[in-house]
């Protein structure tokens, strides 16, 4: 990345500032509603701000707006503006303004048409440069991300960031997965934990940017300020590892209680029967090198209520837990954490350190597909 900052990558070519057009849409017959006037849009990239005038009428209770037909919001008493932070792109899209009146009516629409176009980029940072990549995990992760993203995706060498945009990069992805690391987030690769670097990453989550941190980068949830130093994981392998014969599986169905299998994380994903309980299998057998940097959640201390340490380490940390082992039938242990938006954590967070979630198996994985997919519904997610 030259001048040591990342560039912006794009210039909002859908960028309109006008007057529309007013014509009916979709409307049945009612008795007359007076509707909605000069109506104008201000669209930035995916940024939509709309604005009209209400008619001079009594009984106004609220206002309607539709994109291309369809209700995406009912908005109460006489607003006159709507924005829209993250619009789905699409060309010659219609938004449509109605005006409800207190006795059940809807007025006619007042619409304006545009075009929303986004150049957005899923950044992934990196503990180098792309080409100085030597794992063979993180090589491949890179390699599947630019296939999927294509022009979409950007490689940001931590060595080099000093600011991140999250209207430009909504999502950053760190992905560590070494033979050798020792455990803490301080011996991650010294560029990601340098001062500078956290520094970004932390006003970019307060600005609020969104992170997908996986294998020993879901130590990073510490930095980053998703969890305090007390509740990092402390389940942790970064060894050569083995062969083995059996198929590694995460289990959604946390205790067999608080049941994520239909979360969008996982949509799309194959399921295994080797258990009494459905889990995804992430890896066939073969060489796996089993690195895990997870949560043993009956092993921290707990200020927060709750029925069991899931409910705890959640209440505790403001967070989800969506899987474990494809084994673990109780609340011992947690692979793979979400975390929403707070007031004081604007970014949200997924955070994947389970063993079976490997990105280039030695000897070919039956089940890679599994894991492209759950990154993808991971990025997506975080890119709503």
């Amino acid at each position: 990345m030259k001048n040591n900052r990342i560039l912006p990558i794009f210039v909002a070519r859908a960028a309109t500032v006008g007057m529309a057009s007013c014509a009916g849409v979709d409307i049945p017959e009612t008795p007359y509603s007076a509707a909605a006037e000069a109506l104008t849009s201000d669209v930035e990239g995916r940024r939509v701000s709309l604005s009209w005038t209400l008619p001079q009428a009594e009984g106004i209770s609220g206002v309607q707006i539709l994109r291309n037909g369809e209700v995406i919001a009912t908005l109460d008493g006489a607003v006159t503006s709507y924005e829209i932070k993250r619009a789905a792109p699409g060309m010659d899209v219609a938004y449509t303004v109605k005006v409800m009146y207190a006795d059940g009516r809807v007025s006619e629409g007042c619409t304006t048409r545009f075009d929303i176009i986004s150049n957005e980029k899923i950044a992934m940072l990196l503990p180098c440069d792309r080409a100085q990549l030597t794992d063979d995990d993180e090589v491949a992760a890179a390699d599947w991300l630019e296939a999927t993203y294509g022009g979409d995706c950007e490689f940001v060498n931590a060595a080099d960031v000093t600011e991140i945009d999250p209207a430009l990069y909504p999502v950053v992805w760190v992905h560590i997965d070494q033979v050798g690391l020792t455990m803490g987030w301080y011996n991650l690769p010294a560029a990601i934990v340098s001062d500078k670097a956290v520094n970004v990453m932390t006003d970019y989550i307060a600005a609020g940017g969104n992170v997908l941190l996986t294998k020993f980068a879901t130590q990073l949830t510490v930095p980053y300020g998703y969890l305090a130093p007390e509740y990092a994981p402390n389940i942790f392998g970064s060894g050569e590892g083995g062969r083995g014969d059996d198929v590694w599986t995460i289990n959604a169905n946390i205790g067999l209680k608080y049941d994520h299998r239909n979360d969008v994380f996982f949509k799309g994903l194959t399921t295994s029967d080797q258990y009494s309980h459905q889990t995804f299998p992430l890896e066939g057998p073969g060489w796996r090198e089993d690195h895990n940097c997870c949560w043993d959640l009956n092993a921290y201390r707990y200020t927060a209520e709750g029925e069991n340490t899931v409910e705890q380490f959640q209440n505790q940390n403001h967070c989800e837990v969506v899987a474990t082992w494809g084994h673990v039938v109780d609340y011992a242990v947690a692979g793979m954490l979400s975390f929403p938006s707070t007031d004081t954590r604007a970014g949200r967070c997924v955070a994947i350190g389970l063993s079976a979630y490997e990105f280039n198996q030695t000897d070919g994985n039956e089940y890679q597909a599994n894991v492209e997919r759950l990154t993808r519904n991971c990025i997506d997610y975080l890119n709503e």
